[in-house]
């Protein structure tokens, strides 16, 4: 590992002037969720790639214990700044919600189109928290910033080595432009998939103790939308999505400004 979480100074928070930011605690806290399931998707993984040693191996030695640590990271985190809040029985509703959608049946149809939606993933989560980092900047709380930051760098490397093994796949499945931009696509349509809002759903009712109601998650992904607006990275996330086309420089350098341009006017 790169950094590890229990070297961060936790005790330097400055938490009263954070704790009041209701967006910030169900965002961190829902990423934690999120973050420290990851195991369950490294086993269905590993099953997706068996007999692929060299995929199946960095997976289980790096990837999974990796993306474990961002999730202790940021647990710990929510546990330093909102004490109070019963971190594992939220988990636990989370995961009693969350793990019956975790199946093989998600993934795409091969391998090799697998691995690109799994660059189009580790692209929404590295550009996530350098937004995460942006923002925590604003706040002025650095501790925050730095787990994001690390978190982000990982996230990037993780797309490196999907991008590897993706690559390394076209060598015997052989992909059309126009099926890496579906796939892209396909799996794009799943950014609002259901691990958001089951997270937020298990925060509210362990935090309020009543029903949850679909319309208090679309009120939180409207504050998620603005604060894109100001803190995503754009230009990042584009240029990683464009990656598997291998499009000329020329060609990437006109597109990138217009899809920004297209997204920031759509909402995204």
């Amino acid at each position: 590992m790169r950094w590890h979480y229990e070297d961060i100074d936790y005790a330097s928070i400055h938490a009263e002037a954070i704790r009041n930011i209701d967006f910030l605690f169900y965002l961190i806290t829902s990423a934690s969720f999120i973050e420290i399931t990851s195991n369950v998707y490294e086993k269905n993984l590993a099953i997706f790639y068996a007999g692929d040693d060299e995929v199946v191996s960095w997976l289980e030695k790096v990837w999974e214990p990796e993306e474990l640590q961002h999730g202790k990271a940021l647990k710990k985190f929510v546990q330093s700044v909102w004490p109070e809040f019963d971190w594992q029985r939220a988990y636990d509703r989370f995961k009693e919600l969350y793990l019956p959608h975790c199946t093989l049946d998600e993934f795409q149809p091969t391998r090799v189109k697998e691995m690109l939606a799994r660059m189009v993933v580790e692209t929404g989560t590295s550009t996530f928290y350098k937004a995460v980092e942006n923002y925590a900047k604003d706040l002025n709380t650095p501790i925050l910033a730095q787990i994001a930051h690390n978190i982000s760098k990982d996230e990037v490397y993780h797309y490196d080595n999907f991008e590897e093994a993706f690559k390394k796949y076209t060598e015997t499945e052989k992909l059309s432009r126009s099926d890496i931009i579906k796939t892209i696509y396909d799996r794009l349509k799943m950014v609002d998939a259901e691990d958001g809002r089951l997270a937020y759903r298990a925060i509210y009712e362990t935090l309020t103790g009543k029903t949850f109601r679909d319309e208090y998650y679309e009120e939180h992904k409207a504050k998620v939308r603005k604060f894109a607006k100001k803190y995503y990275p754009y230009k990042m996330a584009i240029k990683m999505l464009l990656r598997p086309l291998q499009l000329h420089r020329t060609v990437e350098s006109v597109s990138v400004p217009v899809i920004q341009g297209a997204l920031k006017v759509i909402g995204i």
